[in-house]
């Protein structure tokens, strides 16, 4: 008699393109739990781990994804992160260490909660943790129109901040500026003129950065511009390269203008309880519509065309 096998994004070697196949099925050893998955979101770190950047694979085949939403064997709606190797997310059933999810609570559905899961926590991190947002702060998101960049501004709109949203897609800027950003910058345009608009809605707080490259720049130009005209100081949190992985910054800078430059992820570690707090507040949020996103949801059996697809504008999320 065969072994049970479940259907899966199987990836077979660095650099290549998960295929929708069947792989055998996960069975929980001491420690471990077995996931039913009904959703896991296509995240960059994904396709970073099948090209061999990020967690990289040793051995293969191996089923991609790293995390997910599902049910454990009693029936509890979880979101999954960190499966064991050779599982994934991107399968009908995970394998996953005891205890490493979050409760997902009822009024949110699966594709919802796998879409926030890793880009939510990313902003609320960022935001609240590393941030310490509070509220009649201002905050600068530079690269807003990203998944966790929309999250990033309309939590910290949430949270009583005045947010200046920055980025390339007019449309989803529109969408922001609808949805309570106190004003919208295109990065798309001359660094002078850049600065110039950043400077204009200063002083600021608080700058998340998913960019860096010139649209960084043109921030520095903005803050010494308003040298000592800001606040006591303005924390920079560097989380994403999208525009580059280098930027000039002038010596001048940090010597007229009170900047404390950061990198997302240097700091204190969050606690589990704290971040599945976090986790459900923000699906209490997205279930009250006070954050939202664009969500496509695809079957997992598509897994293969949907890759490589162009999908910045919305997180693709697969279904088994």
């Amino acid at each position: 008699m065969s072994a049970p096998q479940i259907n899966a994004a199987v990836l077979d070697g660095i650099g290549r393109t998960p295929r929708y196949g069947t792989f055998p099925a996960p069975v929980a050893g001491a420690g471990e739990a077995v996931v039913t998955v009904g959703a896991a979101a296509l995240k960059p770190s994904d396709r970073l781990m099948a090209d061999g950047v990020h967690y990289a694979p040793t051995a293969f085949p191996q089923v991609a994804g790293l995390d997910g939403v599902g049910r454990l064997a009693d029936g509890s709606r979880v979101a999954f992160f960190a499966p064991q190797r050779p599982y994934g997310g991107m399968a009908e059933q995970a394998l996953v260490r005891d205890g490493l999810w979050f409760p997902v609570p009822d009024g949110v559905d699966d594709v919802t909660a796998a879409a926030l899961l890793n880009p939510g926590g990313a902003a609320w991190k960022t935001v609240i943790w590393e941030g310490q947002l509070t509220a009649g702060q201002t905050v600068l998101v530079l690269g807003a129109t990203g998944t966790s960049g929309r999250i990033a501004t309309q939590l910290a709109g949430r949270h009583g901040a005045r947010v200046v949203a920055a980025g390339r897609d007019q449309r989803v800027l529109d969408a922001l500026a609808a949805r309570g950003a106190g004003a919208v910058i295109r990065v798309d345009r001359p660094r002078d003129e850049l600065a110039a608009a950043i400077a204009a809605e200063g002083p600021y707080d608080l700058i998340v950065d998913y960019l860096w490259g010139p649209p960084a720049e043109a921030v520095f130009a903005a803050l010494m511009h308003a040298g000592g005209r800001g606040p006591r100081r303005t924390r920079y949190i560097l989380v994403g390269m999208a525009a580059g992985e280098a930027a000039s910054l002038p010596a001048m800078t940090l010597r007229k203008a009170p900047v404390e430059l950061i990198g997302s992820g240097n700091g204190r570690p969050v606690p589990v309880a704290d971040a599945a707090a976090a986790y459900a507040d923000l699906l209490r949020r997205a279930a009250a519509d006070e954050i939202a996103l664009d969500v496509e949801a695809v079957p997992l059996a598509q897994v293969e065309r949907t890759w490589t697809r162009a999908t910045a504008d919305r997180r693709v999320v697969f279904v088994p």
